[in-house]
């Protein structure tokens, strides 16, 4: 008896029906992750995407299937929900910035799980990003700085419609352009220092230079840019009229920027010392002759 009740009961038949639907959305999504996402031989950023997007259709499928299955309730108490409207709206303010500003921000479209982006003075990596808001894994302050801080960090999607928003990785995606800066002295031996800046760049970018060329042509194509020459290259400026500042651009992998940095310097200073060496010799050598 009590079973026919629940049966013949629209209020309670709806409630079975909410948490059969729950329960297959989460147990669908459980299966996609571990059997197609996690296993698969996709790199990390991909997964990672995967994910994220998997958990942000699951979502809106079980919110619509919601609305379906309660709309008889939600028309009857609709009269009732307008007197509350605009107590609601303020009361909710904040959550229904956040919602317009996913809209906002999937439509833009400005960056991706996994680019690196810099807002309100916050750098760091996506690592989630939902209805409510973006989380990242922040790295260094400072835009010289490539290392995590280990810490996360949770920006409400409102934030987004009024923030400028800096994509570090839209270029290039996988590669990048970077900057490293040297700076000098008038009296230093600037063409050495030139020399030695660009060859260890060369050698460090060597073996995926091809790649990073690649790549970008095809940005460039896709965006309509004028396609900017990717192998490294230095611009010397003179900020003050005592130092001159050798600014050295080359492509790198997006998640490698700091390694690849530390890299190219070492070898920059290696070739320094050689150089010294071999002028300290060739000068001795003079010496020595007269």
């Amino acid at each position: 008896m009590s079973h026919d009740f629940i049966f013949n009961n629209p209020f309670y038949l709806k409630i079975i029906h909410t948490i059969i639907i729950t329960a297959v959305i989460l147990l669908l999504k459980k299966i996609a992750r571990n059997k197609f996402i996690i296993p698969s031989d996709i790199d990390i950023q991909a997964k990672r995407k995967w994910v994220v997007t998997t958990k942000n259709i699951s979502f809106f499928i079980w919110f619509f299937a919601l609305i379906i299955i309660w709309i008889d309730q939600l028309q009857a108490v609709g009269a009732t929900l307008v007197l509350f409207a605009a107590a609601f709206v303020v009361a909710t303010k904040e959550f229904i910035l956040n919602i317009i500003g996913y809209i906002y921000r999937t439509g833009t479209k400005s960056f991706s799980t996994g680019d690196r982006i810099e807002i309100n003075s916050i750098r760091g990596d996506v690592l989630d990003q939902n209805i409510t808001g973006v989380t990242l894994m922040e790295v260094g302050s400072g835009v010289k700085t490539h290392q995590y801080t280990g810490s996360s960090v949770f920006i409400p999607n409102a934030v987004f419609l009024s923030a400028p928003v800096k994509n570090e990785t839209v270029m290039g995606g996988e590669y990048v352009f970077h900057i490293i800066t040297v700076n000098l002295k008038m009296e230093d031996d600037w063409i050495d220092a030139e020399k030695a800046l660009i060859d260890s760049a060369r050698e460090a970018c060597a073996p995926y230079l091809e790649y990073a060329i690649k790549q970008m042509t095809y940005i460039s194509k896709k965006h309509a840019l004028d396609q900017p020459g990717v192998e490294p290259r230095v611009n010397i400026q003179i900020p003050e009229h005592d130092k001159i500042t050798l600014q050295l651009r080359m492509p790198v992998p997006s998640k490698r920027r700091g390694r690849i940095e530390g890299e190219v310097l070492r070898k920059y200073l290696m070739k320094k010392a050689e150089y010294k060496k071999k002028e300290t010799k060739v000068q001795n050598e003079k010496c020595t002759h007269t």
